[in-house]
């Protein structure tokens, strides 16, 4: 992902949010006619996506506020008794929950998690963006450091049968996360960012492959579903994505300045862009397919629910539903236990120290104007825009499958990403830090 702020010719903000998948949207902030159309006063400067209302930015916010307020209310999702955890991924959607809760419940105990989850090159910057926010908004926050406390990284999972589904592999870890953390703190709920376009785009996924029982669970209000568990609510529920950007554009926001290495276009994300189009046509479009879900479908399919039965996994004491008492994550975590080499990366001492270079090809995927100044002795050129194709990108390596290859480029941020890349297409690769 990539947030950019600029001004444009006539000194006006331009926002822009470009990240992997559906998620592509910029903003220019410039007066959109004489008044507002609800104040009636102030200059417009942002239409509602749901109606073509033009208004100020005051109102505009006002609106966001109004629909978060509502969904706690009407869900009753938190009470003033409540200790509640905002588990903050560096992004738009959590940065923004985090503060429109803190501006509207002030007294309530508000506390930010974030999960650092050793991704390479792209966790600690994530973090610096997490703890920016929190110094802006004033709100506390714990750092959980998973390479710190357990022993392994998201990237290690590059080893293993799960290369190419990391991402579910980070969904489970995380969601085991969230009941430890929770338990730890002493969080009786734990909110997180989800929207409207994700829980719609969700919705249709599951749907359509037929998984109505994870259709159930879906809801903007999860109750625990075993003791200590804490509750979790989703209060943006109600709000588009787009707006949702707004906020964070108008409220400039600090978020993350990069995007995930393992970031996939998954089937909800294209289900996103089709959302979107079909809204193009019926600005009311989402509120009737959340009120289907909502109102009538998942009241449908409940009417037949079992209650799951949950014991304590035999490895880690967390409570899980799996019938054999061994949790998601560490069924996941084993797997990582029969991998005695994870490396990825060598510096530049240890690349020198290593003396038969045979097996091993280097290439540069800086740009091509520096690697023809000056590079490494035995470097291949190679263009970062092999990236983009997933099929092109094993086209070119695919001679070298019996090689070792060891990237490099100016931060190690782009190398590191071919080196991910290419370990889930079952290659040797490596990253080498120059700095």
């Amino acid at each position: 992902m990539v947030f950019r702020i600029f001004r444009c010719k006539e000194s006006a903000l331009n926002f822009q949010y470009l990240k992997c998948g559906a998620e592509t949207y910029q903003f220019e902030v410039k007066p959109l006619g004489k008044s507002c159309q609800l104040c009636k006063s102030a200059t417009p400067i942002v239409t509602l996506t749901t109606q073509s209302l033009k208004l100020c930015k005051g109102c505009f916010l006002r609106i966001q506020e109004r629909r978060v307020l509502e969904a706690v209310k009407k869900y009753k999702m938190f009470g003033d008794e409540d200790k509640v955890g905002i588990f903050l991924s560096g992004g738009k959607d959590s940065s923004v929950l985090a503060l429109l809760l803190k501006r509207l419940f002030p007294r309530l105990h508000l506390e930010g998690v974030y999960l650092n989850l050793g991704i390479g090159y792209y966790s600690n910057y994530v973090e610096e963006a997490v703890r920016r926010l929190c110094e802006k908004l004033q709100l506390p926050l714990t750092v959980y450091h998973l390479p710190v406390r357990d022993g392994f990284t998201i990237d290690d999972f590059v080893f293993t049968d799960f290369k190419d589904k990391v991402c579910s592999v980070c969904g489970t870890i995380k969601r085991y996360l969230f009941s430890r953390l929770a338990k730890e703190l002493g969080l009786t709920v734990i909110a997180t960012g989800h929207h409207l376009d994700d829980l719609l785009s969700t919705y249709l996924t599951l749907f359509f492959s037929g998984d109505f029982e994870s259709i159930k669970r879906l809801v903007p209000v999860n109750p625990p579903f075993f003791p200590g568990q804490a509750k979790k609510v989703k209060p943006l529920f109600f709000i588009p994505e787009r707006e949702i950007f707004y906020v964070a554009a108008l409220e400039e926001l600090p978020l993350e300045p990069c995007s995930c290495p393992h970031g996939e276009i998954t089937p909800s994300k294209r289900m996103k862009q089709w959302l979107e189009s079909l809204s193009q046509e019926n600005r009311a479009l989402k509120y009737q397919l959340l009120s289907v879900f909502l109102k009538k479908f998942i009241p449908m399919i409940k009417l037949d629910e079992v209650a799951e039965t949950f014991n304590t996994c035999l490895k880690c004491g967390e409570y899980t539903s799996s019938p054999n008492q061994i949790c998601g994550r560490c069924r996941r975590v084993a797997l990582l236990e029969r991998v005695s080499d994870r490396k990825l990366e060598f510096t530049m001492e240890e690349w020198d120290a290593i003396s038969d270079k045979n097996d091993w090809l280097i290439f540069d995927v800086r740009e091509k104007e520096d690697f023809l100044r000056e590079h490494l002795e035995g470097a291949q050129f190679v263009p970062h825009s092999l990236l983009d194709d997933e099929k092109a990108l094993y086209k070119f390596f695919k001679p070298y499958k019996n090689k070792r290859l060891l990237f490099y480029c100016y931060s190690g941020r782009l190398s590191y990403l071919f080196t991910l890349k290419l370990r889930k297409l079952s290659f040797k690769a490596y990253n080498l830090r120059i700095s």
